[in-house]
């Protein structure tokens, strides 16, 4: 075959361009409390998350994974509008995700969610997607 005739711009014109962006948010793993006989967070420590559109009490829940355990999920938020956008976003592309990682010891805030592991959310996806988290997910957690 003859690649002479192909150009750059007959190559861009063929390929879709995937323009992903990454961005970093502070939250808590809830649920420790279920979990603290299977998973030992450590610092720094990254895990995956998790639809579980199966989950009887939330279709909405997004799991926090270790070795393929659900060790915790992520905070529904006051509204039970923060779980819920961020299983929207894992949904809506292939190219999105959700990493968990570790950032400090379990806590109890005092808000009836038991203990609570601190940690940094690290999103990844489409430009569009992830603008409209930052512009969607901050608000729900005040």
């Amino acid at each position: 075959m003859d690649f002479s005739s192909f150009s750059i711009d007959s190559i861009e014109e063929e390929l879709p361009i995937i323009l992903l962006k990454e961005y970093k948010l502070s939250s808590h793993v809830r649920g420790y409390h279920a979990y603290m006989t299977i998973w030992k967070p450590k610092n720094g420590e990254f895990l995956e998350t998790r639809l579980e559109s199966e989950n009887e009490l939330d279709k909405y829940a997004v799991a926090v994974i270790k070795n393929s355990v659900v060790v915790g999920h992520l905070a529904k938020g006051k509204t039970g509008r923060f779980a819920k956008t961020i299983s929207f976003f894992l949904r809506a592309s292939n190219d999105n995700s959700c990493k968990v990682e570790v950032t400090g010891k379990r806590v109890n805030l005092g808000d009836g969610y038991g203990l609570q592991i601190p940690c940094n959310l690290h999103f990844t996806g489409h430009v569009n997607f992830i603008n409209k988290l930052k512009e969607i997910l901050p608000p729900l957690m005040q």
